[in-house]
């Protein structure tokens, strides 16, 4: 991945869920999450792969469902 490949959707994402506290810095998780941010998906080892699978992209779930239900309340009629 290039600089120019820089993911900053996920960048963003992976920040919200700091602010939130889903994940923490200095854990395993946050420091494959900017793995994936810089390199992609396709550079991590299996074992950063199942890290990834099983805590960061539940998190990530977690957070776009929330957004959906803001989204959804905001867009209903007064």
């Amino acid at each position: 991945m290039s600089v120019n490949d820089y993911d900053h959707e996920l960048h963003e994402a992976i920040q919200d869920l700091l602010d939130e506290g889903l994940i923490e810095k200095g854990t395993p998780a946050y420091g494959i999450s900017q793995k994936v941010i810089d390199e992609g998906y396709d550079c991590l080892s299996s074992k950063q792969r199942f890290v990834y699978d099983t805590v960061v992209v539940p998190a990530l779930q977690k957070r776009g469902e929330q957004i959906e239900v803001i989204q959804r309340i905001n867009s209903m009629p007064d």
